[in-house]
């Protein structure tokens, strides 16, 4: 009986922390724009620009 409890919770502990970090990553990046890490107007990398 014990070696069929332990997988069970595992998969419910697992379970509960990828639909925590996936909420987690969702809400961060559709939250407001003063508090979303994205910022289009001012990008943190141009990419395919090249410095002289």
């Amino acid at each position: 009986m014990g070696s069929i409890v332990a997988p069970i919770v595992s998969c419910i502990v697992g379970g509960g922390l990828a639909v925590a970090t996936l909420m987690g990553v969702v809400t961060s990046q559709t939250s407001a724009p003063e508090q979303s890490p994205g910022n289009i107007q001012s990008p943190d990398f141009n990419y395919g620009i090249t410095a002289e």
